[in-house]
Order: structure tokens, then sequence, then C-alpha cells
């Protein structure tokens, strides 16, 4: 690709043109399974019927919050479920499973467990273990996966914003005198 305006070395555009080769293939794969997804996605959108309405403002309460349960109709399509409970709020399974059992014991209460001996997060929970200790575990938890989701948002831009680049480079060049 031969680009005048830039004065950029030949060499330089060459192992570009090279590197953009070699990774071709999986920049198609990558595109694919993101076309399949957001079809999926707009499927289930259609189907939970989202629409402006589900954007407006609720009471906080959640009782007949039309985006509430869109979301979850949404989200329970999205994974193949039957239903799906979705707070931006939890932070993990144990998050979620520890606020409905505070939602339901009191402290002193005895909780039987039918199946056996929890798993082993849950433990700190329901047994002797400080809430306190819990949350700076979850948070300790959750701050390195949103600083990757936050990193792969940002390689995704990047990635867009060069294939949206290497287009307009290779669009002929307009005739400016008509």
């Amino acid at each position: 690709m031969e680009i005048p305006f830039y004065n950029a070395d030949k060499k330089v555009l060459e192992a570009a043109d090279e590197a953009m080769r070699m990774c071709r293939e999986y920049l198609e794969r990558t595109d694919d399974i993101t076309e399949y997804n957001q079809l999926k996605m707009l499927r289930a959108f259609q189907n939970a019927r989202v629409s402006e309405s589900c954007f407006t403002a609720s009471t906080g309460y959640g009782y007949g919050d039309r985006g509430r349960e869109a979301l979850d109709a949404v989200f329970a399509e999205v994974f193949d479920m039957e239903d799906a409970l979705v707070r931006h709020n939890f932070a993990s399974g144990t998050h979620t499973l520890t606020v409905a059992l505070f939602g339901v014991l009191r402290p002193g209460d005895t909780m039987i467990s039918v199946t056996g001996t929890p798993y082993d997060t849950l433990k700190g929970v329901i047994g002797i273990g400080d809430i306190q200790a819990f949350i700076q575990y979850v948070k300790n938890f959750t701050q390195p996966l949103q600083q990757i989701a936050q990193v792969m948002n940002q390689v995704q831009s990047m990635s867009a914003a060069v294939e949206r680049v290497f287009e307009f480079l290779e669009e002929e060049e307009e005739d400016g005198h008509t």
C-alpha cells in the first residue's frame, strides 16, 4: 500500500501489510463471532420487545419495571435459560446467594443444608466470618476483572479504528477538479 502524503518508510508499510496478512484469518474469525453474537442479541431484544419505554425512569423498587423485566428476558434468551435475574450490583454468584441468604436469615438463625457442605466461598458467609472481609474479597476479585474488561473494550475500539483507517486509506483519491 503506497501512501505518499504520510511519508512513511516503505519498510514500515510493508511490515504493516504483512502483519495484517498474518492476522487476517483470526480477525475474520473474530468478525464472524461478533456478527453471530450481535444477531443473537438483536433477536433477544426483539423477542423481549425492548423499546424506548424500557429506558424510562422507574420507582426504584422494581415492581412493574418494564426495563428490568426486559433485561431479564434478554439474558435468559441469550444464555438459553428458563429465567434470569440480572442486576448490575451483584458482583458474583456468591454475592447473589449472600444477598438472598441475608434477606431470609436473621442473626442467630440456623441454616440446614440438605445437599451437604456448601461450597468454600459460602462457608465464610454462613459460618464464622466477617462480612467486611467478604465485601473486601469481592472487591479484590472483581477489580482485576473490571480492568481486563476495560482493556478489552479499548482493544476492540482500537481495532475498529484501525480497520476504519485502513478502509479510508484504501479508497481511491477523488479528483477535486470538476
